[in-house]
């Protein structure tokens, strides 16, 4: 049995595991190498690949495994810290394609947000994986948030997961920008620049990054029409960076339009400044990929307040859902007198030009009387409102025998209480 550690700092939210590691190590006056080698390496296997940062991407399940016993934190917990642990979320998956050049077609090209499916030209880039270095010799970013540096107790600060991929710029408790350090194996060291110094965020990037961090903390990300879930959120927004860094020579004019409309909020060059051949966001220098996120905070933005119509599949998400009144159950005021006055014009108009129109208006407002005075006072107010003689009976006794079968007449006749008076 694996003997549990004395000491073990439980891991931050969103930390790497190589940053908790190195936290770890710290606690014993070791250095993560030796706490990796001697601890949870398999003799023979060496773990401590600088470059690519093999353990934040798919450590051996062993060494998980050996982590979860000696700190006592749940497996599940240390897989999220790696980028394994976000598949099928954030990666489809770290295999090998099947096909070559699925990847990248499955995960850019099934949807859009900005521009039609008809403006985007397709791509093969075999070997690709979202959000990924491309070349395998290139390591991680290493970025951090100033203000988490300078306030962080002593043996707390670390690496977030999400800060070594190009898929935010700033940090989601100060909302300053995420800033470069040199660093070893999840090791801060220094910042790059001498005078590093806090810097806020956009508005419209510290949103979109929100977005980003709910989306990995949560697996569902709230937008303006409905919520989504996390896989949506990082295609769409992968989706979104590819669309603005195509070429836009071959874009309809309302989309070109757009496109320099959204690159001149976001205050860079159109494509960041790219005048080479299209590349994939991923093997792009940093500068360039934080134009493009910038450039991509400021679409969602112009797409959410309707200065920028988007026609993509999934444009209609960051749009709110319009407005659509429901009735409160309360029945409509109904003018009943005015209902029925409308229908008695209707129906004289009707009788002024058809014959039968005519007798049955007639036959209506005599139903009830048997006095033949009554009967002609009606006949008569109707011959006044435009209605020719010729078309209404003359007596009350006629209107009644057109309404009356033949061979009922003689029933009638024998009852007195039927006579006319």
């Amino acid at each position: 049995m694996t003997a549990r550690w004395p000491l073990h700092p439980p891991p931050s939210e969103g930390e790497a595991l190589t940053s908790w590691l190195s936290r770890l190590a710290e606690v014993y006056g070791l250095s993560v190498e030796e706490l990796i080698r001697h601890n949870l390496g398999s003799p023979g296997r060496d773990l401590l690949d600088h470059r690519t940062s093999a353990l934040d991407l798919n450590p051996p399940s062993v060494v998980l495994s050996v982590l979860a016993e000696r700190t006592g934190v749940p497996l599940d917990q240390l897989r999220h810290m790696t980028i394994a642990g976000q598949v099928p979320w954030l990666v489809d998956t770290l295999d090998s394609e099947p096909v070559s050049g699925e990847a990248f077609d499955t995960y850019v090209h099934q949807d859009s947000v900005l521009l039609t499916a008809k403006e985007r030209p397709g791509r093969q880039v075999p070997g690709w994986r979202a959000w990924l270095p491309t070349d395998p010799k290139r390591g991680p970013l290493r970025r951090a948030c100033p203000t988490c540096q300078s306030t962080s107790a002593a043996g707390t600060f670390g690496f977030t997961l999400i800060s070594q991929l190009p898929l935010t710029l700033s940090c989601p408790h100060h909302g300053c920008y995420l800033e470069p350090a040199f660093g070893g194996l999840g090791a801060f060291a220094a910042w790059e620049e001498q005078d590093t110094r806090a810097r806020a965020a956009p508005a419209a990037v510290f949103v979109m990054d929100a977005r980003t961090h709910q989306a990995l903390r949560t697996g569902t990300v709230t937008l303006p029409r409905r919520s989504v879930h996390a896989g949506v959120w990082f295609r769409l927004l992968r989706t979104l960076i590819d669309e603005l860094s195509g070429p836009v020579s071959a874009l309809r004019t309302r989309s070109h339009r757009s496109v320099r409309r959204i690159w001149h909020t976001a205050g860079h060059p159109i494509r960041a400044g790219m005048v080479a051949p299209w590349h994939p966001y991923e093997s792009l220098p940093r500068a360039r990929q934080q134009m493009l996120l910038e450039a991509a905070a400021a679409t969602l933005d112009l797409i959410e307040t309707g200065e920028v119509i988007a026609h993509g599949t999934l444009a209609s998400l960051l749009t709110p859902e319009p407005h659509r009144p429901v009735p409160d159950g309360t029945p409509p005021d109904r003018h009943y007198w005015q209902e029925a006055e409308d229908a008695l014009n209707t129906a004289i108009a009707l009788a002024q030009h058809d014959p039968a129109a005519a007798r049955q208006l007639l036959a209506t407002l005599t139903a009830l009387t048997r006095s033949e005075a009554t009967f002609q006072r009606i006949r008569d107010d109707l011959i006044a409102l435009g209605i020719p003689d010729d078309h209404l009976p003359p007596t009350l006794a006629e209107q009644r025998a057109r309404q009356i079968p033949a061979n009922a007449c003689h029933i009638l006749s024998d009852d007195p209480s039927q006579d006319i008076e």
